[in-house]
């Protein structure tokens, strides 16, 4: 008898959880036994259903699908989790996949790559589109930041000025000045708007 991967589904979208259940129903190796919108249900379901394999958003209400990954794998750190996700930026998926996911795909995947990263989780192996393994190649090649530079990404995100850095940093103006030469240079950006556009495309920021 063919085993049966039996799927809890945690995606607060009510209309990517029915194109999900279409994939997934049409299947008789596979179905999905609990599904939840909220990240903060996801463990005790987890908990209560045992499942094999764990379809898990991040961008999810109260608590984020990262969290979510990090409870359920301190609760089982066996736990096969693969990611389906808006998000497609480089630090998203390696950020989930420190926490222990062992798969990632972007919500505008198709059937064919969601059945196959079904697939290969549930036997335990990493499974990674080529499109994201490449990007995750190129970024581990650049000169990563430091915290405190990715901090001032972050607050320049929020349209602060270098003087309000500054000020809530409780650092001089100058030194953030500094910081961004070379935040521009390890990100390869000429101004704050291009700095802006690709630490958004590597998932260093969301704007959202």
């Amino acid at each position: 008898m063919k085993e049966t991967i039996r799927i809890l589904l945690v995606e607060d979208q009510y209309f990517a959880r029915l194109a999900l259940h279409s994939v997934i129903d049409a299947r008789d190796d596979m179905r999905i036994v609990a599904e939840t919108a909220s990240g903060s249900e996801a463990l005790s379901l987890y908990l209560a259903q045992r499942p094999d394999l764990v379809l898990m958003d991040l961008r999810l209400p109260a608590l984020s699908g990262f969290d979510a990954i990090r409870a359920i794998r301190n609760a089982n750190p066996e736990a096969r989790i693969l990611v389906l996700s808006n998000y497609e930026g480089v630090a998203d998926v390696e950020r989930a996949l420190a926490l222990g996911a062992l798969g990632y795909l972007t919500k505008d995947a198709d059937a064919d790559l969601l059945i196959e990263g079904i697939l290969r989780v549930h036997r335990g192996h990493r499974y990674l589109p080529a499109l994201l393994a490449r990007r995750i190649d190129d970024d581990q090649s650049l000169d990563p930041l430091t915290a405190r530079e990715t901090q001032i990404v972050s607050l320049i995100a929020e349209g602060l000025s270098n003087k309000e850095i500054g000020e809530r940093l409780g650092i001089a103006e100058k030194t953030v000045r500094v910081h961004m030469t070379h935040i521009l240079d390890k990100m390869g950006a000429a101004d704050r708007t291009q700095l802006l556009i690709i630490a958004v495309q590597r998932g260093m920021i969301h704007l959202d």
